[in-house]
């Protein structure tokens, strides 16, 4: 009878649900990718990246690469095709706050129309609204989202976004709420900036912000560059001391539902 009992208590008693661990990646932004389009250099360039740990990079293209886009579709079919059978996945990375503006908006459209057809995992898009000025109006927000609204609209791939933390607080009153706002714009991942020496300091605030916003899924973006204030980036460590970083976050993020690491940037990233 006890077992009876002890059985149909399990089935009535509220479940705890936790986060699922998400597939885990570290992920580095290499905005300059001549190395890595470079038939003579992009075998020691990949290489180079999965010796640093990386399984996931931010593909920038520069206005040239962009101009001479015949030479440069067929380098990056190479390059798709090298780092997929390396085991490494390739994000196209565009950033322009003009995008942002409703009259620079068509200027991404003709963009990604340009790059239709390759095989990127992701579109990741750097849009810092804090780059056209501060504070920041109300409006400039939507236009955030309307601007993300129309990338994924119009990307043949899944769009990504990175982000200050600020927005994923508490909206004020009569302001827009971003992370509202973006699963509807068909934005799902965010790759919070949260530069800070203190690995204690952003894991915390990175978890807080996942749990308060479950409909998105997130990952930590930290600094390597050297021109930040020595309080907000990793300058000076070496790739040791990072890659072991990395794995404390991943044993205490993960089960949390973040999705992996990011660097900013491979400029500044130690090699080894």
């Amino acid at each position: 009878m006890r077992s009876i009992l002890l059985a149909m208590t399990l089935l009535i008693a509220p479940q705890v649900v936790h986060a699922a661990p998400s597939q885990w990646s570290q992920a580095i932004y290499v905005w300059d990718s001549e190395a890595l389009l470079d038939p003579e250099h992009r075998g020691a360039e990949l290489a180079a990246l999965r010796k640093a740990g990386m399984d996931k990079i931010y593909l920038g293209l520069k206005a040239a690469q962009i101009k001479d886009l015949g030479t440069t579709r067929q380098q990056l079919e190479q390059l798709l095709q090298q780092a997929t059978g390396a085991g490494m996945q390739i994000s196209v990375l565009l950033g322009d706050p003009e995008w942002i503006k409703p009259e620079g908006r068509h200027q991404l459209s003709d963009l990604l129309a340009k790059l239709d057809g390759l095989s990127f995992t992701s579109l990741h898009l750097d849009l810092e609204v804090e780059q056209l000025g501060v504070p920041v109006p109300d409006q400039r927000l939507k236009d955030w989202l309307d601007t993300l609204r129309l990338a994924a609209r119009e990307s043949p791939w899944p769009v990504e976004i990175s982000s200050h933390p600020r927005w994923f607080g508490d909206a004020k009153p009569g302001e827009t709420c971003v992370p509202c706002g973006l699963p509807e714009a068909g934005v799902r991942q965010v790759s919070l900036m949260i530069y800070t020496r203190n690995p204690k300091n952003s894991a915390q605030r990175a978890e807080a912000i996942a749990k308060r916003w479950p409909d998105l899924q997130f990952r930590l973006a930290q600094s390597t560059e050297p021109q930040l204030d020595s309080t907000e980036s990793w300058a000076g460590a070496s790739t040791e001391q990072l890659q072991h970083q990395a794995s404390v976050w991943r044993e205490q993020l993960q089960p949390q539902g973040i999705a992996g690491i990011d660097w900013q940037a491979w400029r500044d990233f130690p090699k080894r």
